[in-house]
């Protein structure tokens, strides 16, 4: 099989079955779930995902996101989708939040949170107030590499969590075979990367490319 150039950063499971391991059973979860809210015009959602880093957190939280507003996710944003680092949580990012809160939703609006356990304590305490008022068909998913019960003390009370857990190794050899690699340099991959998918398509896109040169 003639090796199918990719790049790692385009890999965006648009559909449960495109998800690996655990992930995909959540996936179908949230499909589900977001048919459910969008019927619903007083619901808002309020997730926080953990475990282990590379396994496909964001790529859950966007999936999501798209269920819920029905558009295409690029690089993380969509018209409708805010994705934004924890380090990034400003006060002024909040406060911004808050004032859009203001508006009547015709739709979904969501607010992803990379590395929520990464804000500041000051911008945490805005945000948790944030929460506490979330306005309809709004979500808030925050990812997180940490446990919850490691995360501050009021999130674990107001974010219903989602543990995604890592993909086996046949899963991960599943995947990685679709790109036209043999099978020993596969298993090296795996190997080597454990269980952090991101890893394992970075290393293949490296290999690819040095086929392509």
């Amino acid at each position: 099989m003639k090796p199918k150039q990719i790049q790692p950063a385009q890999y965006c499971p648009t559909s449960p079955d495109e998800f690996i391991g655990p992930a995909r059973e959540l996936a179908r979860i949230f499909a589900t779930k977001a048919k459910t809210l969008m019927a619903d015009r007083t619901a808002s959602l309020k997730y926080v995902l953990t475990g282990t880093p590379g396994i496909g957190k964001t790529k859950l939280a966007e999936f999501l996101a798209s269920q819920l507003t029905g558009e295409t996710i690029r690089n993380g944003q969509s018209f409708n989708v805010e994705s934004v680092n924890g380090r990034n949580v400003n006060l002024n990012l909040v406060r911004k939040w808050q004032e859009q809160a203001r508006y009547m939703a015709t739709g979904w609006s969501v607010k992803i949170v990379n590395e929520l356990d990464t804000m500041s304590m000051e911008s945490q305490d805005l945000t948790l107030t944030y929460l506490d008022e979330l306005p309809t068909r709004t979500a808030i998913i925050g990812t997180s590499n940490l446990k919850i019960t490691d995360l501050h003390e009021r999130f674990q009370t107001r974010l219903q969590q989602f543990n995604v857990k890592a993909p086996d190794e046949k899963a991960l050899t599943a995947l990685l075979t679709k790109f036209g690699l043999n099978k020993m340099t596969i298993s090296q991959i795996v190997v080597g990367c454990g269980t952090n998918v991101r890893a394992a398509l970075l290393d293949t896109q490296s290999i690819l490319d040095a086929k392509l040169a």
